[in-house]
């Protein structure tokens, strides 16, 4: 989505509201598809004394395995944007600051980027997950497997300390 910000630059006190969709289905995380339906960005574009500002919430579904035991979950997610627009930079180091050329600004690539920012290392199923059996592979959140308990050889010495 392409924003018009000349009147916004030139008018203080002057907002834009926007509510549309980004399409994300073919952007790949962690080796995953996992965004089936479309990212939801409602938000605005703001001259509050002399100062541009876009602030909105991208609301979407994150459809990924879990990290311990790779069962496929559905989780929703929100995450805020927010940055100050500016029509020129004096620093280019600032990375505080986005600046607009020709009055126009793409907000699609925007959205992804703090989207792809804001996703944590891991995502779990449940906080307590307890993953997979090491040996035979199966899910343990579904009950115990009848896996022997393995031991690092390397602490079988601590092992025969503590048996005497």
């Amino acid at each position: 989505m392409i924003i018009d910000l000349e009147s916004i630059f030139n008018v203080e006190g002057l907002s834009k509201q926007f509510d549309y969709e980004v399409d994300m289905s073919s952007e790949e995380l962690y080796g995953y598809y996992p965004f089936r339906t479309p990212v939801r960005v409602k938000g605005k574009v703001a001259n509050e004394t002399g100062i541009v500002e876009v602030n909105a919430d991208a609301c979407f579904e994150l459809n990924i395995p879990c990290s311990r035991c790779a069962k496929e979950m559905s989780k929703p997610m929100k995450v805020h944007l927010g940055h100050t627009l500016v029509r020129e930079l004096n620093n280019e180091s600032n990375d505080d600051l986005l600046c607009v050329e020709n009055m126009q600004f793409e907000l699609d690539e925007l959205v992804k980027e703090d989207v792809f920012l804001s996703m944590p290392y891991k995502f779990l199923c449940s906080e307590d997950c307890l993953g997979i059996c090491s040996g035979c592979g199966k899910n343990l959140n579904e009950g115990p497997c009848s896996c022997e308990a393995q031991t690092d050889p390397r602490l079988d010495i601590l092992k025969q300390l503590l048996d005497n």
